[in-house]
């Protein structure tokens, strides 16, 4: 239930700028801080994580999914970067993420 809530507070914050979000910038931060944990070609990001998180790349990802997961209230060990990230920059990774996985996206 608390997942729920988190994720509920998360869309609260990001929803007016959903689909809003940069993904040029969004790279950037992606690369900073996602990068160590995901893999994802076209950020030229390979997982350095002792559990790293999903390789992403070709796996055509949602804006709810990636805001789900941002937000802490997805299946696994994913943290929340909802208040490490600000507003702008969870948006911006969610629109460059939704972008970069598609499959052949460079």
């Amino acid at each position: 239930m608390r997942a729920l809530g988190v994720f509920a507070v998360a869309l609260g914050l990001a929803a007016p700028a959903l689909g809003t979000g940069n993904p040029v910038a969004g790279k950037t931060v992606f690369r900073s801080k996602c990068g160590s944990c995901h893999t994802l070609k076209p950020a030229g990001t390979v997982a350095k994580s002792a559990n790293p998180g999903p390789v992403l790349t070709n796996k055509r990802e949602t804006v709810g999914r990636v805001m789900k997961a941002l937000s802490g209230a997805g299946s696994g060990v994913m943290p929340t970067f909802i208040g490490v990230l600000a507003t702008k920059q969870i948006n911006d990774v969610v629109a460059f993420v939704v972008v970069a996985s598609k499959p052949g996206a460079k």
